[in-house]
């Protein structure tokens, strides 16, 4: 029986474009435009994946307009999973080789792509865009933007987390394989792209005022993406805490020792021995919770910028393939 197709089957492109969307509804027209007259200036082959994050708006029904199945395409959440949700949805679906991420929003320009693809076929693995002037943006969210950074460089050591790098990149075949062998729920995706390795380069950029609407971002939210960068990429609270509590339990041994020589100890002397012990003990149940969930992420040790395998497995086979080994 043959099989019928919606939309004509083409060759897998070179590069997908990942849009994510939420609530843009005024902005997505203007976008698709100036989106659609880059693509076709690329000198690879390219599509445009829309991810549509759960809108409630008519985001829906204007990407459904614009996919054709081949150069332009779409994919629905079932409700808001949010942001990092949306661009895992984009690799797990990408058909390229190479993965770009750009917002909707038009505050990251298309005409910056072609530059990206530019510094890709020169050899590089990973393309950022490091915002050079925030235009449009609030006091508040520059100076938190700056805190941000400047903890993540602090608290997060051997990862590479350059500043003012949004989620505006180009991802390469090897650091995009890298990143779908990471399955992870618990996803900060600028801190994953930065603990994988591979060459890297930033490409700085004026960052120009959103087209329409207002962003999705709040304090809220931008603490609680400091609160999982660090949870995710970084133990070092816990051993400042553990450091902390031996030296608080270092000094009440000294201050008992001294009350046992002055013959002034008593009870209370008794309770700060008694607390201090037990911060030692929650410290070290910190450190082995910290060791354990390292080890629940499952994090590959490594991976490798080439191989002399000629053949290498594929990080998800096809269904086929796996017909064709129990045949």
């Amino acid at each position: 029986m043959q099989t019928l197709h919606l939309f004509p089957e083409r060759p897998d492109p070179l590069l997908t474009i990942v849009v994510p969307c939420f609530q843009e509804e005024e902005t997505i027209p203007e976008f698709h435009q100036r989106i659609s007259r880059v693509v076709k200036r690329l000198p690879v082959t390219c599509e445009i994946l829309y991810v549509d994050d759960g809108s409630s708006d008519l985001t829906t029904d204007l990407l459904r307009e614009y996919q054709d199945g081949s150069t332009v395409r779409c994919l629905i959440l079932s409700r808001n999973f949010g942001k990092e949700a949306a661009l895992r949805a984009g690799i797990d679906h990408a058909r390229g080789s190479a993965v770009l991420f750009i917002d909707v929003d038009l505050q990251d320009p298309p005409e910056l792509i072609p530059g990206m693809v530019e510094f890709w076929q020169k050899g590089y693995d990973v393309v950022n865009m490091q915002r050079n002037l925030r235009v449009g943006d609030s006091w508040f969210k520059r100076m938190s933007a700056r805190a941000y950074y400047w903890v993540m460089q602090r608290l997060v050591e051997k990862v590479d987390l350059p500043a003012d790098v949004s989620d505006f990149r180009l991802i390469g075949p090897a650091p995009l394989a890298a990143l779908r062998a990471l399955d992870e729920r618990s996803r900060i995706l600028k801190g994953m792209i930065g603990w994988v390795g591979f060459r890297t380069i930033e490409l700085p950029y004026n960052r120009a005022v959103r087209h329409a609407g207002s962003s999705k971002w709040n304090a809220a939210g931008l603490f609680n993406l400091a609160i999982e960068s660090i949870l995710s990429f970084s133990r070092k609270p816990l051993r400042i805490f553990s450091l902390i509590s031996f030296g608080l339990f270092v000094s009440s041994i000294c201050y008992l020792l001294a009350a046992l020589v002055a013959g002034s100890f008593d009870s209370h002397h008794l309770l700060v021995g008694m607390s201090s012990f037990i911060c030692v003990g929650v410290a070290m149940v910190g450190e082995y919770v910290g060791v354990t969930l390292a080890e629940v992420k499952r994090r590959p040790l490594y991976f490798l910028k080439n191989s002399s395998k000629p053949d290498p497995m594929p990080l998800h086979p096809s269904v086929s393939s796996i017909e064709g080994k129990k045949c």
